[in-house]
């Protein structure tokens, strides 16, 4: 979050009660032989737990909690079990470090000192509550299991996620008042189960988040065909197909909307609800108000980075321009044989890693990108005379021509499109590159990181998908990847050359970014001028190499699914352009009078480590592209 939430307070003054007090009562059962709890991580049910009480904890209130941490720890292995997964918060799980068996059987055991610690409230009315909620969440789980594949109703996931969740949680929060035996124990509980309902539907949201990190693989419930709220704002989607592109259509806007709009907004509404609810019977609490709060907001921001780009139609204009601009144009492009000495005077990381082409491919990968350089040259440097604006709309209109296989009188044209229809290539990756020109040529500003990400698909990642599938990848998770990597290096470019660009009146940096540093015009009109580069400014470079960095790691963990001839050139340019950051931090982020560069030697280190990182990743696990358990959603 970024800005300390009233849980996160409350955390910190509670945290620290509540573990002694679990730890105690923890203690008690390891001193009969029985497992205890580590008491570690956030502790959502104990803390829920104490937020029911009324001045001092009841008798047997650490053995009701104690119970209820213990079923849900148990519920944790038995559910990783039937999930078949590896990993859990980063480390292996137990049925995967030491067999199904063991985890079946620590989980009943688990399960079992849970009764145990029920019975020792000496409390029968919590011991009855405590076992409806440990056979309703086993139940629950029955259910999803029974429900594989099929389409529910709201009122059946309800009833689903009450059970799976919302058990647990009621009786945690109720056990204060039941151990006291106050008259509003019930509606305690129901609340809990409400803020469990909302809790469920929220980690259902976020695996739909693949961006987000939730301690376990995402689109796991896609995958394993398991229907959940979520589903129900997209209703023409079905199971079967790849969890990648499931994710990217509910983030996708279309003529009603985008889906995961629509489900933030609803869930945005049960959490107001509950808000008010919680707050009536609980005025004293702000632990379970702070919850739903926090919930929220983690949802607001998984959906706001999941942001995909739509790839609206893009207008094509005539097919054949005027005389000026052919002219124009013909003057501009360079012949099919003078490609290599057309991107010599310059693209210096480009032409550093092209030498692992395979030279077929070299030669395809270096005419895409000398199309890419006219097109941008167009706008930079215009002739003199002639509307840059008018140039790229005769640009495109060649490209679809000599697309659809009619002659140009332009041979790097024809060929380049050529290639790109025989391959199956759509033509809008060359059309959104046009259209990045063009918001450059109108000055765009953008006011957040997801706007940005608008400019930098239509710029860069457009031609990672174009080059990906030229070379025959058409796998949903590879070009989700190859897209990614667009991003980080564009954002990269943009850090590289902010001064630079901003002496030709442009700038990139999200409004809100600038604005959360502090960093104002006339500031950096100071620096630019010669002026301290200030701490501000270095956190301001620093959070957004950090973006690029995690869409890197993302990007890169799909090379070894590319053709090895593919895969080598795009790894070594992907560790070069990353190396730019650290040119940056060396410059002691004054990337607005001194532009960064990667030094040669240095460019060789970083090629070397990223070939050995290529072959560790070829020969260590599958790829992306061919792992069914990585398309069903174990990257993140």
């Amino acid at each position: 979050m970024s800005a300390p939430t009233v849980t996160a307070e409350r955390e910190r003054e509670l945290l620290p009660r509540v573990r002694e007090g679990l730890l105690g009562a923890s203690a008690a059962a390891g001193a009969q032989g029985l497992p205890g709890t580590d008491a570690a991580g956030q502790l959502l049910r104990p803390m829920v737990a104490f937020a029911g009480v009324r001045g001092e904890p009841p008798a047997g209130f650490w053995d009701a909690v104690l119970a209820v941490q213990l079923a849900h720890e148990a519920s944790l292995l038995h559910d990783d079990v039937i999930d078949q997964a590896a990993v859990r918060r980063g480390q292996p799980t137990l049925a995967k470090a030491r067999g199904v068996a063991c985890a079946l059987v620590q989980g009943d055991h688990l399960l079992t000192a849970a009764y145990r610690a029920a019975a020792r409230t000496g409390s029968l009315k919590f011991v009855t509550l405590f076992a409806r909620a440990v056979e309703r969440t086993v139940a629950a789980e029955a259910a999803q299991g029974r429900a594989v594949g099929q389409v529910l109703t709201r009122a059946a996931y309800d009833e689903i996620a009450l059970g799976k969740a919302g058990e647990l949680l009621g009786c945690a929060l109720a056990s204060a008042a039941v151990l006291e035996g106050r008259a509003d124990a019930g509606e305690v509980f129901e609340l809990g189960r409400r803020l469990g309902l909302l809790y469920q539907m929220l980690d259902d949201l976020l695996d739909y988040c693949p961006q987000t990190d939730t301690g376990k693989p995402p689109l796991g419930d896609y995958a394993q065909g398991r229907w959940t709220w979520i589903l129900g704002q997209a209703p023409d989607l079905r199971f079967g197909g790849e969890p990648a592109h499931a994710a990217r259509a509910l983030h996708r806007s279309t003529p009603r909307g985008c889906p995961m709009a629509r489900a933030l907004t609803q869930l945005e509404a049960e959490g107001r609800l509950l808000r008010d609810a919680l707050s009536r019977h609980l005025p004293d609490d702000v632990t379970t108000v702070g919850l739903v709060d926090e919930w929220i907001g983690r949802a607001r921001e998984a959906v706001a980075r999941e942001a995909v780009v739509v790839e609206t139609p893009i207008a094509v204009p005539p097919t054949v321009p005027a005389a000026d601009l052919a002219a124009a144009l013909r003057a501009r492009v360079p012949a099919l044989d003078a490609v290599d000495a057309y991107l010599a005077t310059g693209s210096r990381s480009f032409r550093f890693a092209s030498r692992l082409f395979s030279p077929d491919d070299a030669g395809r990968v270096a005419r895409v990108y000398a199309w890419c350089r006219v097109t941008d040259d167009l706008v930079d440097d215009p002739p003199a005379g002639v509307d840059a604006a008018e140039l790229l709309d005769a640009w495109l209109g060649l490209s679809r021509r000599a697309y659809d296989g009619h002659p140009t009188g332009l041979p790097l044209l024809d060929r380049v499109m050529g290639e790109m229809g025989a391959r199956g290539v759509p033509f809008r990756h060359a059309a959104s590159l046009v259209e990045g020109m063009r918001m450059d040529l109108r000055g765009e500003r953008y006011a957040t990181l997801a706007e940005l990400r608008r400019y930098t698909f239509c710029v860069a990642s457009t031609v990672g998908l174009w080059l990906t599938q030229l070379m025959g990848v058409d796998d949903a998770v590879v070009l989700e990847r190859a897209e990614r990597m667009g991003h980080a290096m564009q954002l990269t470019n943009i850090l590289r050359d902010v001064g630079e660009d901003r002496a030709n009146g442009r700038m990139y940096l999200p409004a809100e970014l600038m604005a959360k540093h502090g960093i104002t015009e006339p500031m950096l009109a100071r620096m630019c001028a010669g002026g301290t580069i200030s701490p501000a400014w270095r956190a301001l470079v620093e959070e957004l190499m950090a973006v690029a960095e995690d869409d890197y790691r993302t990007a890169l963990e799909a090379v070894p699914s590319l053709p090895p001839s593919f895969a080598r050139p795009v790894a070594v340019a992907a560790h070069v352009y990353r190396g730019i950051h650290r040119e940056i931090r060396r410059n002691g982020h004054d990337n607005l009078r001194r532009r960064a560069h990667t030094r040669s030697s240095a460019k060789v280190s970083l090629a070397l480590a990223a070939l050995w990182e290529l072959f560790r990743a070829s020969r260590g696990s599958a790829s992306l592209g061919r792992s069914r358990t990585l398309q069903a959603g174990t990257w993140n």
